[in-house]
């Protein structure tokens, strides 16, 4: 595979923190692939994803580097890469429709005028399995379910056809089967794109089900990374054990060897 994304001895802390938030971490993304960041709150996964996709805010201490072979000197945010925020409702805005802001991304970077950009925001609200889209293009954030408004965060996140997408606990504030839904959604998207995907979670049951590789978080460090067969089936960090413990039932075999075909 091709190198996406060199990362080397990444550090950030934030104002007034006591520890730093990642702490030198060292990895790289290939073109293509799923990696799923994984960590308890505070492992410093969500910091990473946001270091990625250059959505850090003002007066964070940032040393090591990114370094994107492919893009000069970084994806431009929404046209390179899209990112789904863990809570919906704070990302989208409650004063414009949901077809203005899915539509958005697709006039700004793609050149369509408006017409178009709803006609594929209508058809990006199929694609993510919302029903009757066109009715839905003239709704606003809050006449939509928690559900339904991740499947429209996903949908702006891919308006402009990103190649790689980050999608930042997406399923967290979602009961377990609307987390299935978006998960096999997600599945669906990238397959179908061919985008990379960084999938930020919790869930070691959800990361087995949807990555290729899984890259284990705590305390702003990079503890352990692999293949999904082998984090799962033989973890070597006691991160990625107790994650483990509490989001796989280790009596199900399907479940320890678990991760795409």
């Amino acid at each position: 595979m091709t190198v996406l994304c060199d990362i080397r001895q990444l550090a950030i802390r934030y104002p007034h923190a006591k520890a730093p938030s990642l702490d030198h971490v060292s990895l790289t993304l290939q073109a293509g692939e799923r990696l799923a960041v994984i960590g308890e709150s505070g492992s410093g996964k969500s910091t990473f994803a946001r270091a990625l996709a250059g959505l850090l805010p003002p007066g964070v201490t940032v040393s090591g580097e990114i370094v994107w072979p492919s893009f000069a000197p970084a994806p431009l945010p929404g046209r390179d890469l899209g990112f789904v925020f863990q809570d919906p409702g704070a990302s989208l805005n409650p004063v414009l429709t949901i077809g203005e802001q899915v539509a958005e991304g697709a006039k700004r970077h793609l050149g369509l005028n408006w017409k178009q950009a709803f006609v594929r925001a209508a058809d990006l609200l199929e694609r993510v399995r919302l029903p009757e889209p066109e009715r839905l293009l003239r709704a606003f954030p809050h006449q939509l379910s928690g559900g339904q408004r991740q499947r429209v965060a996903i949908a702006a996140a891919v308006a402009a056809r990103p190649s790689i997408l980050v999608a930042d606990e997406v399923t967290s504030a979602l009961d377990q089967a609307v987390q299935a839904e978006i998960v096999a959604l997600l599945d669906d998207l990238v397959r179908e794109e061919a985008m990379t995907l960084v999938f930020i979670t919790h869930d070691m049951a959800l990361a087995s089900t949807l990555a290729d590789r899984i890259a284990v978080f705590a305390a702003g460090r990079l503890q352990e990374i692999g293949p999904v067969r082998q984090v799962v089936g033989h973890p070597q960090s006691v991160a990625a054990k107790t994650l483990l413990e509490a989001h796989i039932d280790l009596e199900t075999p399907s479940l320890v060897v678990g991760g795409r075909p």
